[in-house]
């Protein structure tokens, strides 16, 4: 359907107002011509779960299908050496980046998080290291390449490939690995030898390999034919363990010829280097994609440490600059940060490098400064969804545009639940009485608490004393307006958010309400406003392809005192069918709801041109009592452990866990002003009311 280019507009940051015309207004471009709102019309729509699909032409940018999603069509993976040899004839350059595993889970967490910031760029695919040692293979070890490996193509939605080594194992426990990649979804394979373990004597005879790359490479293609996309490496300076650099390179083709379909190089110290070794490759017949390996110099002992391990001479001049600045950090990095760049500019300008392949040491700082320095940090301007997709990236999840939208600040957590899916919902939720979830306590990063993993940073936030649930109020209200607390700190996430992202910018455009609502208790997990017709390239509530028009209904999602719920549910059916509601207690005895059983509301759903109506999030019953579950848990998990269990903070924290309910309200008419914070206001008015009455009483009787 929607062939979605996010690439191609750039938002107008002066449209940005705090009284949006399309949210809870009719609109005069939607009036029919008896006086009605057109928005009627929209009930004729279907939402059909297959859609007509005709890509559209992109003009004005140099991007390709790796920044496309289309929505609601059947979308297909597009293997990653396609997409690259595309970039290559248009001579549009563009980065990847590789990484090796983090040692332990905390670090798992903390490098997901960094791969967030990554992916802002748009890097076109991230590779990450096979560790030997670390059980690389191990799929129930957070730490290993292929847990990783997976974790980045799923919950950070990057094309991944997996390097992989052959040389310590058997033929068939080569292919099984291979075989395990293919389940996870890997598609891309950088086939490597791997390191012969290290001679303990002098005398000792020398070790030979008893597989190479070039095995592995054939054993990929006879095994699972052109599934995967293969890269190798290539030696700029030959290996060495070579006898000369010529045979090499006629290694290097043998690699080539059996099936690699991409090479990417050692890293080198000097531009000639790879400028030479690409013209012999291309004079021996070498005609793939070779992406040079850029390592920026971050420090005088890691560069003389990595250039030791890889064999590799660090070049006398670069040496020489070093020595007098050697001891300061600060000056060896803006050294390697320039010399990087200068050498990168020089190989992309010339046409030398069709990209640059960096090898980040898992930091972050350089690697960004010399890409957005080269001009190859594009930061994409529009959504594609309310939610990130994972486009082309993902064999499986490349055909899902729809989610429930409880999830929206926890989208690692529901990528875990819903991994082992066959099929992802394309077009439309459509009804369900038992999806699927996995069971969070499944899921290892469920246990970290937080990617904010100071305690101290956590508690000036949360509170480091909490006397009641006035206190906490306080902590989602400076969430919300992003006010300084008392400690002046900001509050940048709360516990059910799994990044620092701060609130979504539509927020802006009910801010005063949802301040009010959690001052008087009313505490706040997930909200929109009411949108009617919003161009597509809105800054605030726009989304999907230019030239469309996007629709949201007022929806808040809320945990409520059980007084406040009693005075909900006194009056609430008045509004119906305008609102709908739902209402869940911790363990369940209490489940009430106005809407149907089954059927999920669309509440946010776009017009564009020459495709059906997409509808990507969704309010679905049966989905919101498996988030009810983990809504639940984040209380306990991700705020009250930071608490002494006998101390008043605990307390407060455990008694809302215990006593509260879970609220979902939706108001079904989008064309006029939402009425949601009004139910709010009267439920609390009917509470407090209520509250007086007996304060009076129990004062009568004092009396």
């Amino acid at each position: 359907m929607t062939n979605i280019e996010v690439d191609t507009v750039t938002r107008n940051a002066s449209s940005a107002s705090l009284s949006s015309p399309y949210c809870g207004q009719p609109s005069p471009a939607y009036v029919g011509t008896n006086g009605n709102s057109a928005a009627g019309d929209l009930k004729k729509c279907r939402f059909s779960e297959t859609a007509l699909s005709r890509p559209l032409s992109r003009t004005g940018s140099d991007s390709d299908e790796y920044l496309k999603f289309e929505v609601g069509a059947q979308c297909s993976y597009r293997p990653l050496h396609e997409r690259i040899e595309k970039r290559v004839k248009a001579g549009t350059p563009f980065f990847s980046l590789e990484f090796f595993p983090p040692k332990t889970a905390n670090g798992v967490a903390n490098f997901y998080t960094r791969l967030d910031r990554y992916k802002e760029g748009d890097p076109l695919f991230v590779d990450i290291t096979w560790h030997y040692s670390g059980d690389p293979a191990n799929l129930t070890r957070e730490t290993s390449s292929s847990s990783i490996a997976a974790g980045c193509l799923d919950y950070c939605r990057m094309d991944t490939m997996l390097h992989m080594t052959c040389t310590q194992y058997t033929k068939e426990q080569t292919i099984a690995h291979l075989e395990q990649s293919k389940r996870i979804g890997l598609r891309n394979i950088l086939a490597l030898r791997g390191d012969l373990p290290p001679n303990t004597a002098s005398d000792a005879p020398v070790l030979k390999p008893k597989y190479m790359a070039l095995d592995m490479i054939k054993w990929i293609k006879e095994e699972f034919g052109d599934y995967f996309t293969i890269a190798c490496s290539g030696y700029p300076l030959g290996h060495p363990e070579k006898e000369s650099y010529d045979e090499d390179l006629k290694y290097l083709k043998a690699k080539v010829d059996a099936g690699a379909q991409l090479i990417v190089t050692q890293l080198f110290f000097e531009a000639e280097a790879y400028e030479r070794f690409v013209r012999d490759c291309r004079e021996i017949g070498i005609t793939v994609p070779i992406l040079p390996g850029i390592m920026p110099i971050q420090s005088y002992e890691s560069i003389r440490r990595i250039a030791q391990l890889s064999q590799l001479e660090i070049p006398d001049s670069i040496l020489a600059d070093l020595e007098p600045i050697k001891h300061d950090d600060d000056a060896v990095r803006n050294y390697g940060r320039h010399r990087a760049i200068e050498m990168c500019r020089r190989i992309l300008s010339n046409g030398t490098a069709p990209a640059i392949h960096m090898y980040t040491m898992n930091r972050e700082g350089s690697c960004r400064e010399i890409l957005q320095e080269l001009g190859l940090w594009h930061k994409r301007p529009m959504r594609a969804l309310p939610w990130e997709p994972h486009g082309v990236n993902h064999p499986l999840r490349c055909k899902e545009d729809v989610r429930p939208i409880f999830w929206s600040a926890r989208p690692k957590s529901y990528i875990y639940r819903t991994r082992d899916w066959d099929d992802f919902p394309n077009g439309r939720w459509g009804n369900s009485s038992s999806p699927a979830f996995n069971d969070l306590h499944d899921y290892y990063l469920f246990n970290l608490h937080s990617t904010v993993n100071e305690k101290a940073k956590l508690l000036d936030m949360f509170g480091h004393e909490l006397r009641s649930i006035d206190d906490v109020g306080k902590v989602f209200a400076r969430y919300i307006d992003q006010q300084e607390n008392e400690h002046g700190v900001k509050v940048t996430t709360l516990p059910w958010n799994e990044q620092e992202s701060g609130v979504q910018a539509e927020t802006s455009l009910i801010t005063e309400d949802l301040v009010w609502c959690n001052e008087r208790g009313v505490l706040t997990l997930n909200s929109q406003p009411s949108v009617n017709g919003a161009p597509s390239t809105d800054p605030l509530v726009g989304w999907g392809k230019p030239g469309g028009y996007c629709y949201q209904k007022a929806y808040l999602e809320c945990f409520i005192s059980s007084a406040n719920a009693a005075s909900l549910l006194e009056f609430i059916d008045e509004h119906h069918p305008r609102i709908n509601y739902h209402i869940v207690n911790k363990d369940g005895s209490m489940d009430r709801s106005n809407a149907e059983a089954t059927t999920p509301i669309a509440v946010t759903w776009g017009v564009f041109p020459g495709a059906e109506i997409a509808q990507p999030t969704v309010v679905d019953p049966i989905s919101f009592r498996v988030w009810r579950d983990e809504a639940y848990d984040m209380w306990m998990k991700n705020w009250a452990y930071l608490y002494p269990a006998d101390s008043r903070s605990h307390e407060v924290i455990t008694e809302i866990h215990e006593s509260f309910c879970l609220l979902t309200l939706v108001d079904n008419d989008f064309v006029h002003p939402s009425i949601l914070f009004e139910v709010v206001r009267e439920m609390v008015k009917r509470t407090e009311a209520r509250n007086s009455s007996t304060e009076a009483k129990v004062q009568a009787t004092k009396a």
